[in-house]
């Protein structure tokens, strides 16, 4: 499964273009490029290309310093904001405080850029979040509670609300502040994470995964909703798309200790995993052919042959061939139609039984015949097969790499969700072996 950019629009260009940035403009940045890739990208080419632009020197330095700051050049941020003006300034080294730990000093920072004329919600906003990291919950939730009275809901608000009211242990309230900033902004990465990860927790998966899927971009939330997501496909047992996951998490933060543990032992759980599908596969299937061949309504014709034939379960007939079945007095083809028609509905088929049979003895008679043939009797796993091709392995009940040779091309190709891809890919781990596949008859 392989996560999409879900924020593929131009903002950043957008609001680049503008002849002279706000503060508010400087925080929209900052939301998309740290959600989303392309726009970080871009963001990234307007901090390459900006000493061609005809642009002011107080403006520039502007811009130095915020495109810095959002792209996680901190040194360098902190340097370019000194010749920014206010509040610009005050606003980017009180981000910088706070994404170093300086708490206090990001206070003081942001309650002066706050403060400013025209000051955006914004930025109060911003503030909220330094109060509640710096330990000062309480004074950031009576700091958001003002901003919705006076200028009404604001999606980053409620995100700050949220925040606050999870240091302060009210989890029920924080939940229905992300909703109703993730209502407002479907795009609030950090809402949709922290509200997905209390749906997670009261086992509210399918909602879940939905929001974490909608977390995009390459920032810390990114990051965190892959891995919760991943857990999430785990416990799904969908190893396929957990792995997926946890790969995109890397992709986002290679040196990311959880991902690369997580993603380690969705690896290794491949073969786990499989082997327990077939065991409940076996299980399922002996149960099956244990049913009496009395429990279902087949005519008086049909019953009465199998009954001579000693046939009394499923497992029994499938046992039989077709030329046995018609070789058999009064049975004839309406009465074959009717047994096969009893089998599809069961997953089963004349004969196969004898070809399981056929196929163990054959592994047998491979194992014992000496070390000519050592590479037949190998079992499947050591050629190392991509997903999709073990899964149609497990299809065909082919167990070793004998079994393997024992099929065409075209009994491969005929099996479900086995493609030409599959195909090449098999005969190239047979080629590395000296083997190939049986000749299409």
């Amino acid at each position: 499964m392989a996560m999409a950019d879900v924020n593929r629009s131009s903002l950043v260009d957008e609001v680049c273009s503008k002849p002279a940035l706000g503060p508010a403009d400087i925080l929209k940045l900052r939301t998309a490029a740290r959600n989303s890739v392309v726009e970080h990208r871009a963001l990234e080419a307007k901090l390459n290309a900006l000493d061609a632009e005809n642009l002011n020197g107080e403006e520039k330095a502007v811009r130095q310093a915020a495109y810095q700051w959002i792209l996680g050049r901190l040194d360098a941020a902190e340097a370019a904001a000194k010749g920014a003006k206010a509040p610009h300034s005050q606003l980017i080294r009180g981000g910088i405080a706070l994404d170093r730990g300086r708490h206090d000093e990001a206070v003081q920072l942001l309650q002066q850029a706050a403060g400013a004329p025209g000051s955006s919600i914004k930025i109060s906003a911003e503030l909220a979040a330094a109060l509640r990291a710096g330990g000062k919950a309480a004074e950031a939730f009576k700091l958001v509670e003002m901003l919705e009275k006076t200028a009404g809901e604001d999606s980053d608000v409620l995100l700050q609300k949220g925040w606050a009211l999870e240091a302060l242990g009210q989890q029920e309230a924080a939940c229905n502040a992300y909703e109703r900033a993730v209502a407002l902004d479907s795009k609030n990465a950090q809402a949709a994470f922290r509200l997905a990860y209390y749906l997670d927790l009261r086992g509210q998966d399918d909602r879940a995964i939905e929001l974490y899927k909608t977390v995009a971009g390459q920032g810390i939330s990114f990051v965190n909703a892959m891995i919760n997501l991943g857990l999430l496909y785990e416990d799904k047992d969908d190893v396929d798309n957990a792995i997926a996951c946890f790969k995109e998490a890397l992709k986002a933060d290679p040196t990311n200790f959880r991902a690369t543990l997580y993603l380690r032992d969705a690896v290794e759980s491949l073969d786990m995993y499989y082997d327990e599908g077939l065991r409940k596969e076996t299980d399922r299937l002996e149960s099956v052919l244990r049913i009496s061949v009395n429990d279902f309504e087949l005519s008086v014709r049909s019953r009465n042959c199998l009954a001579k034939m000693n046939v009394k379960t499923l497992g029994d007939m499938v046992r039989k061939t077709e030329p046995e079945l018609l070789a058999y007095k009064n049975f004839g083809e309406t009465s074959l139609r009717e047994v096969k028609q009893l089998l599809e509905s069961k997953g089963l088929r004349l004969g196969m039984q004898k070809e399981e049979e056929q196929k163990k003895a054959r592994s047998q008679r491979l194992r014992l015949d000496g070390s000519d043939n050592e590479q037949y009797a190998k079992p499947i796993a050591d050629l190392e097969l991509s997903v999709r091709a073990r899964k149609c392995m497990q299809r065909l009940n082919i167990e070793t790499i004998g079994d393997l040779c024992e099929k065409s091309e075209s009994d491969l190709l005929s099996t479900k969700n086995f493609g030409q891809t599959s195909l090449n890919e098999i005969k190239q781990k047979l080629a590395e072996q000296n083997l190939a596949l049986k000749a299409n008859e």
